[in-house]
């Protein structure tokens, strides 16, 4: 058990500009503890730490509050682990080297819980975010936790479904764990911390993100998970990063296939073509890493019984009668509902739209169909891509 004085020794050591986590290993070796090692001379830094790297230290050690910085950060909210606490992580011990310290603002994932990294492109297709949210609530209503970035797209989207579903989702963030980024997700941030979750950062607290810390931070987004789900990915980006890690670390890495046509599914084509699992639903995941057994966790869990049509949402009982099926046109429903039921989350152009329309039985000209997919747009249940070509929107 870490004495209060050697934990703020920790934390201090931690903030040393430019002393990574093999540096401060390094340190511990040479001095014994924290506690030496913060005592340590400009002279005997030098001993362990590059001469330009020894000289910043000392001057950082000098000026830097490390008992003042460290109670500001617990009225914070914010803890500090290091890997001598036992609350550590027990799946970022494995890593090579496991990191030096962990913040986190709420809840730890749970050490026997079954956990699922689900990541992919920012600027993701409809059928991207059908397919996230699918997967994040096929793995929220079976016990799986959600690890992912916080990011725009696919991350944000996985982990914010989660929480409707009522599961648990932790975001790995490559800035300090109260520096919420990117700033349009701070709703997110808040729901993960009120649903029971928590911000999870490697970064001491008041870190802005950088590029070069990202690789990292998808580093422990990987560790912590006992696979990795890709939902959508460009052939060249950073959602490589992590998989390669991922790989790396002997985790399983499944990918949801695309269109060959659509450049967001060249990342994940491209990934099974090269081993990856075809993640065809939440269900076959779960059922192969069960039968896999590779973590007692999942192996504790009951095999789910696959749904059909999983990705089709269930319409609430008691249909309101403008949504009974009418096959002689557009009827009294509502503006355009009708026409839903062929869109699909691939663009159709207006045309595929009507021939689908009259193979129904369902009567209605262009102009028509066209002028009732411009309300649906307006009313955020579908999306013009370019010229005639729509798309539906997932609500």
């Amino acid at each position: 058990m870490v004495n209060e004085e050697e934990k703020i020794c920790q934390f201090r050591l931690h903030n040393w500009p430019g002393v990574g986590d093999k540096a401060i290993g390094k340190l511990l070796d040479y001095f014994g503890s924290a506690k030496e090692a913060c005592r340590g001379k400009e002279e005997d830094l030098k001993q362990v730490l590059r001469e330009k790297t020894a000289v910043k230290a000392a001057e950082f050690n000098r000026a830097f509050d490390g008992e003042k910085a460290y109670e500001r950060m617990r009225r914070q909210g914010i803890a500090f682990f290091t890997r001598e606490d036992r609350a550590y992580p027990s799946r970022l011990r494995k890593l090579n080297p496991p990191p030096f310290a962990l913040y986190c603002l709420g809840r730890l994932p749970k050490d026997e819980g079954p956990a699922a990294a689900v990541i992919g492109a920012r600027e993701c297709s409809e059928y991207g975010i059908c397919m996230a949210k699918a997967f994040a609530e096929g793995f929220a209503k079976a016990g799986v936790a959600v690890i992912s970035g916080m990011a725009r797209g696919i991350d944000g989207i996985s982990q914010r479904q989660t929480l409707a579903c009522g599961g648990e989702t932790y975001a790995v963030l490559g800035s300090g764990v109260d520096v919420c980024y990117p700033a349009s997700n701070k709703e997110l941030y808040r729901r993960i911390l009120e649903g029971g979750g928590g911000i999870l950062s490697i970064f001491p607290p008041g870190t802005m993100p950088l590029k070069q810390q990202f690789p990292e931070r998808n580093r422990i987004v990987a560790g912590l998970s006992d696979l990795i789900l890709v939902v959508e990915a460009r052939q060249k980006s950073g959602t490589w990063i992590t998989v390669d890690m991922a790989l790396e670390q002997g985790k399983n890495v499944y990918a949801v296939p695309g269109r060959l046509t659509d450049r967001l599914s060249d990342g994940c084509n491209l990934l099974i073509r090269q081993g990856a699992g075809i993640a065809l639903s939440p269900e076959d995941i779960i059922a192969e890493a069960v039968l896999l057994g590779n973590r007692m966790q999942w192996g504790k869990m009951a095999m789910p019984a696959k749904e059909d049509n999983w990705t089709e949402k269930k319409p609430p009982e008691g249909k309101a009668e403008h949504e009974k099926e009418d096959k002689s046109g557009f009827g009294e429903r509502a503006e355009g509902e009708e026409i839903l039921r062929f869109l699909d989350y691939y663009p159709k152009s207006v045309d595929d739209i009507a021939r689908a329309m009259d193979e129904k039985g369902t009567v209605a000209e262009i102009p028509e169909i066209f002028s009732k997919l411009i309300g649906l747009c307006i009313n955020g249940r579908a999306k013009q891509i370019s010229g005639n070509y729509f798309v539906k929107i997932d609500k």
